[in-house]
This record gives C-alpha cells, structure tokens and sequence, in this order.
C-alpha cells in the first residue's frame, strides 16, 4: 500500500480533537521525519514507511526498499539525544508497526519477527478494532 495511502488512514484514526498533526515535506533539513504531532501536550516525531513484507521471514524488512537513510537515522538518533520522542511508523502490506527512534542505526538490518520484538505497538492490517488506534496513540504519548 502507499505511503500516502497508510497517511491517511493514520491521520483519520489517531488523532483526536485539540491534537495537531503535520507531514512534513522539508527540502532544507535532510533526514527530517515525515509526520510532526502534539498530542495532549506532547510532542512526537514520525518517521513513515509503507513497504512491502519480503517473502522470507529471514530476509530484512528494509533489505531492498524503503531503506532508512543516513540523514534519517541520524535525526532520529539526536532527537532522541536531545531528550525527544521519535519513532517509525511501518505500515506494510500486513500489519502496522511502532518502533523506537534508537533503534535508527539497526533497522535496516532487522527482520519483520526481529522488528515485532522490540515495537511498541504492532497489529495486523486491516484494523477493524478501534481501540487499536487508541493504544497506538497512547503509545506515541509514552
């Protein structure tokens, strides 16, 4: 599915009243995430990916497409220096996964069962369950 695709269901089920949310195309600043939100009073750094699950649970989720950039994985990394939250939000063709922004240095190498381990919030798509987007958002909130 495309990234915008994932976007917009994203943006139609997480956010709630009084929340902002912003995607972010900045040309100035390399490696700058894609989403920028304030939700309830804290604020989140997204970076989106939308590819597409590989065939062979041993082979690298970002093995051949979509790959996190340096820039990115750099941004991610100073953020969350900085005290910052960011994360990656993964939206294959199966399911949606949160994960950490530290883990920006290793993500290109991981397998989707090795992604599963460390997400903060995972489930399969379609997403039926609204509760679902609920925990999703309370997980960008940690």
């Amino acid at each position: 599915m495309a990234e915008s695709t994932d976007y917009k269901t994203f943006k139609a089920n997480v956010p709630e009243p009084g929340d902002r949310l912003d995607r972010i195309e900045n040309a100035v600043v390399t490696g700058m995430p894609d989403i920028n939100m304030c939700i309830g009073g804290t604020e989140v750094w997204i970076e989106q990916k939308s590819p597409k699950e590989p065939v062979r649970s041993t082979t690298p989720l970002f093995g051949s497409n979509h790959k996190i950039s340096q820039e990115q994985a750099n941004w991610l990394l100073r953020q969350r220096k900085a005290g910052g939250k960011a994360y990656f939000l993964i939206a294959t063709d199966k399911r949606w996964m949160l994960l950490p922004g530290f883990l920006a240095d290793e993500i290109n190498k991981m397998t989707v069962p090795e992604l599963l381990e460390q997400c903060v919030w995972a489930t399969t798509k379609p997403v039926r369950d609204k509760e679902q987007w609920k925990h999703l958002r309370n997980a960008l909130k940690r």
